[in-house]
């Protein structure tokens, strides 16, 4: 933010995002900012006039298109009319033998896990869970849907309570643990195969100093004047192909 001028969230440091929100910016947000193509101004719509936009801070924002981007709340209501249950368990049991699989709100500390990284992924992990509970039901039973696992309003889930269950069972139950570990290594490999760190930063690169020519008209920027690649050395931050490569 700081290097491409662009407005630094009023939530930094304290956290790298608002509840709620993924961090969705991209590299032609900070690039466009860099050229000048762009800027950022944070306030609160007053009223609108012909040729812009009036804040309640009374500054004017002269513009041709004006895009209502409003947020949305999760639609909740038809889970609780099919299943008759309003409450959900953190393991996403709604009761014995049935569970909800449903985006939930992307609350702050859930970007440090595997699931907000999209290492684990959500709904593979615990439809395994569910497969798991069929089967053990005795052994798993207690730990899946039974009185001692906290519950929420399903309007109120948030990833955190799913994410700390799903921890919670991967140290309990090694078969878990094992379904956990193999989709991890799985989707490493996947990744390796298909684009190799090396490979992913180059392309990155590339694609980064495409973005300078597009917002330059198709004429190329020089490096000097380009915002700055900040990972050149990304690649050397994972693992050698042949750690991660089993055959």
């Amino acid at each position: 933010y700081a290097k491409s001028t662009a407005a630094t969230p009023e939530c930094w440091p304290g956290k790298i995002k608002h509840d709620g929100h993924t961090i969705s910016v991209s590299d032609i947000w900070f690039i466009a900012h860099h050229m000048g193509k762009m800027t950022t101004k944070t306030g609160e719509l007053d009223y609108m006039e012909e040729r812009g936009c009036v804040l309640s801070d009374g500054s004017f924002l002269p513009a041709d298109v004006v895009i209502g981007c409003i947020g949305f709340e999760r639609n909740t209501t038809f889970c609780e009319q099919l299943t008759g249950h309003s409450h959900i368990k953190h393991t996403n049991y709604l009761d014995k033998n049935m569970m909800y699989l449903a985006d939930a709100e992307i609350d702050e500390t859930a970007f440090n896990s595997f699931f907000g990284s999209s290492v684990l992924e959500y709904a593979k992990f615990f439809s395994n869970v569910y497969v798991e509970g069929l089967k053990r039901p005795e052994a798993l039973g207690e730990a899946l849907w039974g009185y001692e696992v906290p519950e929420t309003p399903v309007k109120e889930r948030k990833w955190t309570q799913y994410i700390g269950q799903g921890l919670k069972l991967i140290k309990m139950d090694q078969t878990i643990c094992n379904m956990a570990a193999k989709q991890v290594k799985d989707r490493t490999e996947h990744f390796y195969r298909t684009m190799p760190p090396a490979a992913f930063v180059a392309v990155n690169k590339r694609e980064w100093i495409e973005t300078h020519t597009r917002l330059n008209g198709g004429v190329p920027v020089s490096a000097e004047k380009q915002l700055p690649f900040y990972f050149e050395e990304a690649a050397a931050w994972c693992a050698p192909a042949a750690e991660v490569l089993t055959n």
